[in-house]
């Protein structure tokens, strides 16, 4: 049967064939033209040609067709004798008449109402009939028996019908297809096992959802058979490295583009659910919160932070013995003289040799001992020899002596000699590995301070020794390089040389040309350098530097390069165009950083920038690898570029400088900044000079004013943060240099408080409430594992930005903050006016205000000495002040006495207890008055507030009016340290009182139920906390946007706080009842808020202060914003990357879901 026959029983009867069939089917002798095949077998032409159509499925003429002439012929003409186009056009021709005879047949019935009718027609004439033209509806009757309900799926115009359509249509394609093709049945498995039912007809699906499941399916097949059966495709898929859209991690994509449509992140969400948020919060969460913000999965991660497998340089004992030369190091960095630098080994187990660079010495070479390793564990010493080659180039006057402070190349020299390993013997046990770093160390000064001169490294050249019998193959040398290729590039160790070639390389890691031109900062994104800077490396402005300046080792190639010479680039070659330059480890550095610029979507040169300033910072990170800190570090960026638009060069110049280069095309940022207008006959050159920022006029004050341009700030802003810098960079007195770490620290200390829209002053003010340290800024940052969140530079930035936002919200200043926690201090001098204030609260305190013995001296009060019994029992004092009275909440100052006058025993009589109580109220409310009077009159603040005022800041109305009396100045002099200290602390208290607008039910509150508040220090002094204000804030923020007016809440904080026995805890459960109180108050689900307090840990589940309802609230509007439960709000806090795959499966299905709800199909 031939392959084109897709019918199950074929038709061999010939007088089942239709007539027009076998008529299109008769040829004639004399027209046939035979192919070559048939003259040789001539019996074939014998066999019915009507025969052969029945085999091959044709029956009637309609049957052929259907199918187009080419394809038919393409098909048939070999079964045919080659007869396959004129049977195929006879047959047209018959089909095209049998269906014009039909239509003429059908025309001529629906004229049949035109022929005269005979019946009940009298009134119309004959002619008039005959002569009736026919309508449009009578011509063209609608097919009514053809039609079908609307929508059925049997119509023609149904989706079932255009599937159906489209299906055969695909296959009557495959059929012209080879044998070695793929056809839908294997792509798309899934659609011959498809229902046509309704669901699968009418409902909606996006195609990226069918495009998931079809691939899903079939990464099952593959994962199944791979021995991975119990992981998730989308596990898998984040395991994987290669192609370069891997790995994958659905999860994280789906956390972050959902929480993205509510423009929120996963790092302020953890935040926001951290229970410390956000002052107290651990440097552990600061970690994790940072990690988040970087939008990376826990996988793509662990890829950046793999330990290198390859090291910069592979020397084997054949290269060493040869004489390994590096490349010059001298013309590495350009903002510092490298012209006296040398070379020596970082410490280890197994290595011996230099670690301190030595001024002086007389040996041509030093010794370098490594243990090597095999991979039986057996160790070998191996001796070689290190060198400090010097490339001088004399210039052509003769006895010129050679200088050694000139600048010239230089470059370390390793070699293996035989004579200094005598011991080395058969290394059939080998190949044997050892591992060494070593750094390009520079001399520089202990400190700021100190003469002594101590080795510091600024290049680390690491290097992998192979000590190995001749003839060792790459396999046995590199035994790590074939997995790495085959998990990152597809390729195997052998064909990885291929990558050289640009087309190989474009195609493996799927980039263009163009890009991979950016890539390796050549072509057309050449380095260019600000011709604004004189460089403290003089080999650039002298005849020994034979390489062009700048390189792309100085921009936009550092990292790939590891900030080396011979620095990759793009040459043409027989083959085609290549990568000069390239190896293992370089390209072990692109495979991160391709991957590491698509996700962050930056170009080249600033990814590059970014990175290489994060590892200035990174104290420990000699050998620029991406750790934990430069992650935490592009954390930071990522979110603040997002939310504040920071760019890379700005994020840069904060953690190290400010860059001088640029790529062709565009202006270096420094400047952007300091030369973007031509406001001077000259430019601002960074030329190394030293300035007095004090001088007025002169040069000097020519630097001044183009700095204070540059950094948009006024001259007094200046002065301010000069002395920070001077201080800082340990420079001259009055003195600042025109370096990259000057304008770089001004920098600094001027565009990181404008990032959160604060002033310079109100941003060091800050600072200092942070660090205790107002020039911290100034300082270029350092990443430690030794420091604390106090001092660590990501975290204080985090905090900042908290700060700055907490306060703008309430309308506060660092200055007032400052001065409310005691940071900042004013002076207190006494004046006049301290004098005329006390002397006035003196003077008020008359016999009107003051009890007398007169005043009980009643016939209600005889029989007791009532004067000497208050007085006794310190209820009022000799000179008839009351004593204080103790505020309790939920009593009054009358029944606090009432129970204070019974404690004495002296009567039970209640009317005369009665009359004492009167008595003691109106003397005390006319003290209060008084000193409430003067107080709300010198300083602003109510007076129903004062008397509270004055107990929260440590005092009392009796005690400042027992100090007046005792200590009534007369002049300035004779004020006394108490009364001063107590006119600030009213300033301090009054401005936080009239600022946060605080009423005096809070501070009652505050006086009497510290606990309420969450105060885990709820002592009373004249200083303020930061967690109090910040509680204080939260109050007052709670009570404005409740549901319920303040008394609500007082009657919640009453019925939460109600303290019982264990076996009343047991009886009764009030969680329930405090959650549905707090849903009325928050306007929320109380199942919520009972989960919200069970995930606290509290127990009994129920919230009980303010510091507990806040962090509630904090879940509320996140929950709110989000359409995400608070048990998946938690979850998503407690997300870390090394957090298990299903945990995060489970919070991005939860996130989706969320989307979903808030009607973003798109995005789902």
């Amino acid at each position: 049967m031939d392959k084109y026959n897709n019918y199950s029983n074929v038709i061999k009867n010939k007088s089942s064939i239709s007539p027009l069939l076998a008529a299109a089917a008769k040829i004639e002798p004399e027209i046939t033209v035979l192919s070559s095949a048939s003259k040789s077998n001539r019996s074939q032409y014998s066999q019915s040609l009507a025969d052969t159509l029945l085999g091959l499925g044709y029956r009637s003429i309609f049957d052929i067709a259907k199918v187009s002439r080419q394809r038919f012929i393409k098909r048939h003409d070999e079964s045919l004798l080659g007869n396959g186009a004129v049977i195929f056009d006879k047959a047209v021709s018959m089909a095209n008449q049998v269906l014009q005879k039909y239509r003429k047949n059908r025309l001529e019935k629906s004229n049949s109402p035109l022929v005269p009718q005979t019946s009940s027609s009298t009134d119309a004439s004959s002619e008039s009939q005959t002569n009736k033209l026919p309508e449009y509806n009578q011509l063209f009757p609608e097919p009514w028996d053809n039609f079908c309900r609307p929508g059925a799926i049997e119509a023609l115009d149904s989706p079932a019908s255009y599937l159906l359509d489209l299906y055969k249509f695909i296959q009557s394609v495959e059929l012209d297809g080879s044998n070695q093709a793929r056809k839908l049945e294997t792509r798309r498995a899934d659609i011959p096992k498809l229902s046509l039912d309704n669901d699968a007809l009418y409902k909606e699906v996006t195609a990226l959802s069918i495009v998931n499941d079809v691939l899903s399916g079939s990464a099952r097949e593959y994962i199944d058979q791979s021995g991975q059966a119990d992981k998730a495709v989308n596990q898998i898929l984040g395991d994987t490295h290669f192609p370069f859209t891997l790995p994958y991690s659905l999860p994280t994509q789906q956390i972050n583009k959902g929480l993205g449509a509510s423009n929120i992140e996963l790092g302020t969400v953890i935040q926001r659910v951290d229970p410390q948020f956000s002052w107290n919060t651990t440097q552990e969460k600061y970690n994790q919160v940072l990690l988040a913000y970087t939008q990376l999965s826990s996988e793509q991660i662990a890829l950046l932070s793999l330990p290198d497998v390859f090291t910069q340089n592979f020397l084997t004992q054949t290269e060493l013995s040869a004489g390994y030369l590096s490349a010059s190091t001298t013309e590495i960095l350009a903002e510092k003289d490298l012209s006296r630098h040398g070379y020596i080994v970082k410490a280890a187990d197994n290595i011996k040799g230099p670690t301190q660079l030595v001024e002086h010495s007389d040996a041509s070479y030093d010794v370098i001992e490594l243990t090597c390793t095999n991979q039986a564990k057996e160790t070998i010493t191996v001796k070689l020899r290190g060198e400090n080659i010097i490339t001088y180039q004399r210039t052509k006057a003769r006895m010129v002596p050679f200088d050694n402070s000139s600048p010239f190349s230089r470059q370390l020299k390793l070699t293996f000699v035989a004579e200094d390993n005598p011991s080395l013997g058969n290394l059939d046990k080998g190949p044997y590995f050892a591992n060494m770093d070593i750094y390009a160390a520079e001399w520089v000064r202990e400190n700021v301070s100190s003469e002594t001169m101590v080795s510091r490294p600024f290049l680390t050249m690491t290097y992998r020794i192979a000590i190995a019998k001749a003839g060792a193959s790459l396999e046995e040398l590199q035994p790590e390089a074939d997995a790495f290729f085959i998990n990152n590039f597809g390729l195997s160790a052998e064909d990885s040389s291929q990558l050289v070639k640009l087309v190989a390389f474009g195609d493996q890691t799927g980039s263009k040309a163009e890009e991979i031109e950016s890539l390796l900062s050549c072509g057309e994104n050449l380095p260019i350098v600000s011709p604004n800077v004189i460089f403290a490396n003089p080999i650039f402005g002298s005849y020994f530097n034979d390489e062009p300046f700048p390189a792309p080792y100085h921009f936009g190639g550092v990292y790939i390069n590891a900030h080396q010479r011979n620095a990759m680039t793009i040459i043409r070659a027989e083959g085609g165009r290549e990568i000069q330059s390239l190896s293992n480890f370089r390209l072990e550095r692109l495979n991160r950083f391709i991957r590491l610029q698509r996700w962050l979507d930056l170009p080249s040169h600033q990814l590059d920038l970014l990175l290489t300033s994060v590892m200035q910072a990174d104290a420990d990170n000699s050998q620029q690898e991406i750790t934990e800190p430069v992650l935490k570090s592009l954390g930071l960026f990522r979110h603040l570029n997002l939310q504040y638009k920071i760019t890379p060069e700005i994020f840069s110049s904060w953690l190290y400088q400010l860059t001088p280069f640029a790529v062709s095309g565009e202006i270096a940022f420094f400047d952007r900044i300091f030369n973007r207008e031509q406001l001077f006959d000259q430019p601002f050159i960074l030329d190394g000079g030293s300035f007095t920022y004090l001088d007025a006029k002169g040069s000097d004050a020519k630097s001044v004013k183009q700095l204070c341009a540059g950094l948009n700030i006024s001259a007094v802003t200046f002065q301010f943060i000069a002395p920070l810098v001077q201080s800082a960079l340990g420079l001259e007195a009055g003195t600042l240099v025109r370096s990259f770490e000057v304008v770089s620290s001004l920098y600094r200390l001027v565009s990181i408080p404008q990032t959160f829209g604060l002033s310079t002053e109100d941003g060091l003010i800050l600072m200092n409430i942070l660090t205790d340290e107002m020039g911290y800024l100034a300082k270029q940052p350092a990443f430690d594992d030794k420091q604390t969140q106090d001092k660590d530079f990501l975290s204080i930035i985090l905090k900042m930005e908290a700060l700055s936002a907490w306060l703008t919200k309430n309308n506060l200043t660092p200055a007032s903050l400052a001065l409310l926690l005691g940071v900042t201090r004013l002076a207190v001098v006494p004046t006049n006016n301290m004098v005329t204030f006390f002397k006035g609260i003196a003077n008020g305190l008359s016999e009107n205000v003051c009890l007398t013995t007169d005043d009980f001296q009643r016939q209600e009060l005889e029989g007791a000495d009532w004067w000497t019994l208050l007085s006794t029992n310190q209820v009022i004092d000799d000179m008839g002040l009351v004593l204080d009275i103790h505020p309790v909440w939920g009593k009054s100052d009358e029944e606090m006495l009432m129970e204070k006058i019974q404690s004495i025993g002296v009567s039970n009589d209640n009317n005369t207890l009665s009359i004492i109580v009167q008595i003691l109220i109106q003397a005390k409310n006319a003290q209060e008055n008084l000193l409430s009077q003067t107080i709300s009159a010198e300083y602003g603040v109510e007076r129903s507030v004062v008397p509270l005022q004055l107990r929260w800041l440590g005092s009392n109305v009796y005690s400042v009016l027992n100090q007046v009396l005792n200590n009534t100045p007369t002049d300035i002099s004779s004020i006394v340290p108490k009364l001063s200290e107590l006119t600030y602390s009213l300033l301090i208290y009054t401005q936080l009182i009239n600022s946060l607008k605080l009423n005096k039910e809070f501070i009652f509150l505050r006086l009497t139920q510290p606990n309420w508040l969450g105060l885990t220090q709820p002592k009373l002094s004249t200083q303020l906390s930061l967690p109090e204000i910040y509680l204080i804030t939260c109050y007052q923020d709670w009570v404005v946007n409740a549901n319920k007016n303040e008394d609500s809440i007082h009657e919640y904080l009453e019925f939460a706080n109600i303290k019982k026995t264990e076996a009343e805890k047991t009886l009764v459960d009030n969680s329930e009842k405090c959650a549905e109180l707090l849903a009325e108050i928050l306007a929320w689900d109380a199942g919520e808020i009972l989960k919200a307090a069970s995930l606290l840990g509290l127990n009994p589940p129920q919230a009980t202060n303010v510091f507990e309802i806040d962090w509630i609230r904090r879940l509320q509007t996140l929950s709110e914003k989000t359409m995400i439960s608070t048990e998946y709000l938690w979850q998503m806090g407690d997300l870390t990357e090394n957090s298990e795959f299903s945990l995060k499966e489970g919070v991005g299905e939860a996130v989706m879901a969320a989307l979903k709800a808030q009607g973003d199909s798109d995005n789902v």
